[in-house]
Protein backbone atom coordinates (compact mmCIF):
# COMPACT_ATOMS: atom_id res chain seq x y z
CA UNK A 1 0.00 0.00 0.00
CA UNK A 2 1.29 3.42 -0.94
CA UNK A 3 0.42 6.80 0.52
CA UNK A 4 -0.41 9.28 -2.30
CA UNK A 5 1.70 12.42 -2.46
CA UNK A 6 -1.14 14.70 -3.60
CA UNK A 7 -1.23 16.28 -0.15
CA UNK A 8 2.39 17.41 -0.40
CA UNK A 9 1.96 18.67 -3.96
CA UNK A 10 -1.20 20.58 -3.02
CA UNK A 11 0.43 22.17 0.00
CA UNK A 12 3.53 23.26 -1.87
CA UNK A 13 1.52 24.56 -4.84
CA UNK A 14 -0.79 26.52 -2.56
CA UNK A 15 2.11 27.96 -0.64
CA UNK A 16 3.89 29.07 -3.80
CA UNK A 17 0.70 30.80 -4.92
CA UNK A 18 0.51 32.57 -1.57
CA UNK A 19 4.17 33.53 -1.80
CA UNK A 20 3.63 34.96 -5.28
CA UNK A 21 0.70 37.04 -4.06
CA UNK A 22 2.65 38.30 -1.05
CA UNK A 23 5.71 39.28 -3.10
CA UNK A 24 3.58 40.91 -5.78
CA UNK A 25 1.84 43.13 -3.24
CA UNK A 26 4.84 43.55 -0.97
CA UNK A 27 5.62 47.09 0.05
CA UNK A 28 9.07 47.72 1.49
CA UNK A 29 9.68 47.88 5.21
CA UNK A 30 12.61 49.41 7.04
CA UNK A 31 15.37 47.13 8.32
CA UNK A 32 16.77 49.94 10.45
CA UNK A 33 16.23 50.34 14.17
CA UNK A 34 13.38 52.56 15.25
CA UNK A 35 13.44 55.13 18.06
CA UNK A 36 11.66 54.25 21.30
CA UNK A 37 10.93 50.76 20.00
CA UNK A 38 8.37 51.94 17.45
CA UNK A 39 8.20 50.90 13.80
CA UNK A 40 10.21 53.04 11.40
CA UNK A 41 8.69 54.65 8.32
CA UNK A 42 8.77 52.90 4.96
CA UNK A 43 12.04 52.81 3.05
CA UNK A 44 13.10 55.00 0.17
CA UNK A 45 12.52 53.56 -3.30
CA UNK A 46 16.23 52.94 -3.96
CA UNK A 47 16.18 50.30 -1.21
CA UNK A 48 13.06 48.49 -2.41
CA UNK A 49 14.85 45.83 -4.41
CA UNK A 50 17.16 44.78 -1.59
CA UNK A 51 14.22 44.69 0.81
CA UNK A 52 12.27 42.46 -1.57
CA UNK A 53 15.24 40.12 -1.83
CA UNK A 54 15.51 39.96 1.95
CA UNK A 55 11.80 39.24 2.18
CA UNK A 56 11.94 36.38 -0.34
CA UNK A 57 15.05 34.98 1.38
CA UNK A 58 13.25 34.99 4.74
CA UNK A 59 10.17 33.29 3.29
CA UNK A 60 12.35 30.66 1.61
CA UNK A 61 14.10 30.00 4.90
CA UNK A 62 10.78 29.60 6.73
CA UNK A 63 9.54 27.23 4.01
CA UNK A 64 12.53 24.94 3.98
CA UNK A 65 12.05 23.11 7.27
CA UNK A 66 8.33 22.18 7.10
CA UNK A 67 8.52 21.26 3.41
CA UNK A 68 11.54 19.03 4.05
CA UNK A 69 9.81 17.35 6.99
CA UNK A 70 6.60 16.72 5.03
CA UNK A 71 8.53 15.33 2.08
CA UNK A 72 10.76 13.15 4.27
CA UNK A 73 7.95 11.49 6.20
CA UNK A 74 5.74 11.13 3.11
CA UNK A 75 8.61 9.42 1.26
CA UNK A 76 9.17 7.09 4.20
CA UNK A 77 5.49 6.16 4.34
CA UNK A 78 5.39 5.52 0.62
CA UNK A 79 8.53 3.38 0.55
CA UNK A 80 8.22 1.51 3.87
CA UNK A 81 4.49 1.48 4.57
CA UNK A 82 4.20 -2.31 4.73
CA UNK A 83 7.05 -2.77 7.21
CA UNK A 84 6.21 0.18 9.48
CA UNK A 85 4.24 -0.49 12.62
CA UNK A 86 0.85 1.15 13.12
CA UNK A 87 2.37 3.34 15.83
CA UNK A 88 5.09 4.56 13.46
CA UNK A 89 2.60 5.28 10.70
CA UNK A 90 0.45 7.39 13.04
CA UNK A 91 3.54 9.20 14.30
CA UNK A 92 4.67 10.03 10.76
CA UNK A 93 1.20 11.23 9.77
CA UNK A 94 1.02 13.37 12.90
CA UNK A 95 4.30 15.08 11.98
CA UNK A 96 3.07 15.65 8.42
CA UNK A 97 -0.13 17.19 9.74
CA UNK A 98 1.69 19.43 12.22
CA UNK A 99 4.00 20.84 9.55
CA UNK A 100 1.12 21.18 7.06
CA UNK A 101 -0.65 23.34 9.66
CA UNK A 102 2.56 25.35 10.07
CA UNK A 103 2.69 25.95 6.30
CA UNK A 104 -0.98 26.92 6.27
CA UNK A 105 -0.45 29.46 9.07
CA UNK A 106 2.47 30.99 7.22
CA UNK A 107 0.48 31.24 3.97
CA UNK A 108 -2.47 32.85 5.76
CA UNK A 109 -0.24 35.39 7.52
CA UNK A 110 1.58 36.26 4.29
CA UNK A 111 -1.69 36.83 2.46
CA UNK A 112 -2.99 39.01 5.31
CA UNK A 113 0.18 41.10 5.16
CA UNK A 114 -0.05 41.40 1.38
CA UNK A 115 -3.62 42.66 1.67
CA UNK A 116 -2.80 45.10 4.46
CA UNK A 117 0.18 46.54 2.58
CA UNK A 118 -1.81 47.68 -0.42
CA UNK A 119 -1.64 51.49 -0.84
CA UNK A 120 -5.28 51.82 0.25
CA UNK A 121 -6.16 49.30 2.91
CA UNK A 122 -9.94 48.95 3.19
CA UNK A 123 -11.30 49.19 6.71
CA UNK A 124 -14.88 48.28 7.61
CA UNK A 125 -15.30 50.87 10.32
CA UNK A 126 -18.17 50.87 12.76
CA UNK A 127 -18.87 52.37 16.16
CA UNK A 128 -18.60 49.92 19.05
CA UNK A 129 -17.54 49.54 22.67
CA UNK A 130 -13.90 48.45 22.72
CA UNK A 131 -14.27 46.93 26.19
CA UNK A 132 -17.16 44.79 24.97
CA UNK A 133 -14.94 43.51 22.16
CA UNK A 134 -12.13 42.62 24.59
CA UNK A 135 -14.58 40.90 26.96
CA UNK A 136 -15.68 38.68 24.07
CA UNK A 137 -12.02 37.80 23.43
CA UNK A 138 -11.63 37.01 27.13
CA UNK A 139 -14.66 34.69 27.06
CA UNK A 140 -13.31 32.79 24.04
CA UNK A 141 -9.95 32.49 25.79
CA UNK A 142 -11.56 31.04 28.92
CA UNK A 143 -13.57 28.52 26.90
CA UNK A 144 -10.32 26.88 25.80
CA UNK A 145 -9.86 25.57 29.38
CA UNK A 146 -6.23 24.69 28.84
CA UNK A 147 -4.35 24.48 32.14
CA UNK A 148 -1.08 25.34 30.39
CA UNK A 149 -2.41 28.76 29.34
CA UNK A 150 -1.79 31.85 31.47
CA UNK A 151 -4.53 33.76 33.28
CA UNK A 152 -6.11 36.54 31.24
CA UNK A 153 -7.02 39.68 33.20
CA UNK A 154 -9.08 42.55 31.79
CA UNK A 155 -9.04 46.12 33.12
CA UNK A 156 -11.63 48.47 31.59
CA UNK A 157 -13.35 51.71 32.65
CA UNK A 158 -16.82 51.26 34.16
CA UNK A 159 -18.42 53.22 31.31
CA UNK A 160 -18.36 52.15 27.62
CA UNK A 161 -15.29 53.07 25.57
CA UNK A 162 -16.70 53.77 22.13
CA UNK A 163 -14.48 53.83 19.09
CA UNK A 164 -14.91 54.05 15.31
CA UNK A 165 -12.74 51.29 13.89
CA UNK A 166 -12.64 47.96 12.08
CA UNK A 167 -13.89 45.50 14.69
CA UNK A 168 -12.48 42.31 13.16
CA UNK A 169 -9.07 43.81 12.50
CA UNK A 170 -8.77 44.98 16.11
CA UNK A 171 -9.74 41.47 17.23
CA UNK A 172 -6.81 40.27 15.12
CA UNK A 173 -4.48 42.76 16.84
CA UNK A 174 -5.45 41.62 20.34
CA UNK A 175 -5.28 37.94 19.38
CA UNK A 176 -1.85 38.37 17.80
CA UNK A 177 -0.52 40.17 20.89
CA UNK A 178 -1.97 37.51 23.22
CA UNK A 179 -0.60 34.66 21.09
CA UNK A 180 2.76 36.42 20.91
CA UNK A 181 2.95 36.46 24.70
CA UNK A 182 1.93 32.81 25.00
CA UNK A 183 4.55 31.71 22.45
CA UNK A 184 7.44 33.98 23.39
CA UNK A 185 7.12 35.16 27.00
CA UNK A 186 9.16 32.64 28.94
CA UNK A 187 7.98 32.15 32.51
CA UNK A 188 4.57 33.61 31.68
CA UNK A 189 1.72 33.12 34.17
CA UNK A 190 -0.58 36.08 33.49
CA UNK A 191 -1.59 38.43 30.67
CA UNK A 192 -3.32 41.72 31.44
CA UNK A 193 -5.29 43.84 28.97
CA UNK A 194 -5.89 47.48 29.89
CA UNK A 195 -8.10 49.93 28.02
CA UNK A 196 -7.99 53.67 28.74
CA UNK A 197 -9.30 56.86 27.14
CA UNK A 198 -7.07 59.85 26.43
CA UNK A 199 -9.59 62.68 26.54
CA UNK A 200 -7.01 65.36 25.76
CA UNK A 201 -5.94 63.55 22.57
CA UNK A 202 -9.31 62.08 21.51
CA UNK A 203 -7.69 58.66 21.38
CA UNK A 204 -7.81 55.28 23.12
CA UNK A 205 -4.83 53.35 24.44
CA UNK A 206 -4.77 49.57 24.75
CA UNK A 207 -2.04 47.66 26.55
CA UNK A 208 -1.29 43.94 26.57
CA UNK A 209 1.12 43.12 29.41
CA UNK A 210 2.71 39.81 30.37
CA UNK A 211 4.68 38.87 33.48
CA UNK A 212 7.29 36.83 31.62
CA UNK A 213 11.05 37.23 31.81
CA UNK A 214 11.08 40.26 29.54
CA UNK A 215 12.99 41.12 26.38
CA UNK A 216 16.48 42.52 25.96
CA UNK A 217 16.70 46.09 24.65
CA UNK A 218 18.41 45.10 21.39
CA UNK A 219 15.67 42.58 20.63
CA UNK A 220 12.91 45.09 21.36
CA UNK A 221 14.14 47.25 18.50
CA UNK A 222 13.48 44.48 15.97
CA UNK A 223 10.27 42.89 17.25
CA UNK A 224 7.96 44.33 14.57
CA UNK A 225 10.14 43.15 11.68
CA UNK A 226 8.88 40.19 9.66
CA UNK A 227 10.10 36.78 10.80
CA UNK A 228 12.10 38.24 13.67
CA UNK A 229 12.11 35.97 16.71
CA UNK A 230 13.93 36.42 20.00
CA UNK A 231 14.13 32.62 20.41
CA UNK A 232 13.77 31.09 16.96
CA UNK A 233 13.76 27.43 17.99
CA UNK A 234 11.23 27.82 20.79
CA UNK A 235 8.73 29.87 18.77
CA UNK A 236 8.89 27.54 15.75
CA UNK A 237 8.30 24.50 17.96
CA UNK A 238 5.22 26.16 19.44
CA UNK A 239 3.82 27.28 16.08
CA UNK A 240 4.89 30.91 15.68
CA UNK A 241 5.26 32.26 12.14
CA UNK A 242 7.17 35.41 13.10
CA UNK A 243 4.54 37.59 11.38
CA UNK A 244 1.98 38.30 14.10
CA UNK A 245 3.51 41.57 15.30
CA UNK A 246 4.01 42.77 11.72
CA UNK A 247 0.31 42.18 11.06
CA UNK A 248 -0.61 44.06 14.25
CA UNK A 249 1.57 46.98 13.16
CA UNK A 250 -0.05 47.14 9.71
CA UNK A 251 -3.55 47.17 11.20
CA UNK A 252 -2.71 49.93 13.67
CA UNK A 253 -1.02 51.95 10.90
CA UNK A 254 -4.18 51.61 8.79
CA UNK A 255 -6.13 53.15 11.70
CA UNK A 256 -3.68 56.10 11.82
CA UNK A 257 -2.47 54.90 15.18
CA UNK A 258 0.86 53.83 16.62
CA UNK A 259 2.14 50.72 18.36
CA UNK A 260 5.17 50.28 20.59
CA UNK A 261 6.76 47.94 23.10
CA UNK A 262 8.56 48.41 26.39
CA UNK A 263 10.08 45.67 28.46
CA UNK A 264 12.49 45.01 31.30
CA UNK A 265 14.31 41.74 31.82
CA UNK A 266 12.71 39.76 34.68
CA UNK A 267 9.90 42.34 34.84
CA UNK A 268 7.71 41.51 31.86
CA UNK A 269 6.67 43.18 28.60
CA UNK A 270 3.97 45.67 27.58
CA UNK A 271 2.75 46.09 24.01
CA UNK A 272 0.81 49.32 23.68
CA UNK A 273 -1.16 50.78 20.80
CA UNK A 274 -3.08 54.02 20.49
CA UNK A 275 -5.70 54.84 17.86
CA UNK A 276 -8.07 57.79 17.38
CA UNK A 277 -11.61 57.42 18.71
CA UNK A 278 -12.91 58.43 15.29
CA UNK A 279 -11.07 59.29 12.08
Amino acid sequence: MHLPLWLCVLLITGFLFGLFAAVKNFTSKSKKLWPENKPQKREAKDQDEQTRRDFVANVSHELRTPVSIIKGFADSLQEDYEILSETKRKSFLSKIQKNAERLNSLVEDLLVLAKLEKPKTTLSKESFDLCELVRAIEEEFLIRKDSSLPKLMLHCPSSPVRILADRQKLVSVFENLIDNAIIHAEGLSQISIRISENSDENSITSEVEDDGKGIEQDDQKMLFERFYRVDKGRSRNRGGTGLGLSIAREIIDAHDGEISVRSKVQRGTIFSFKIPKSH
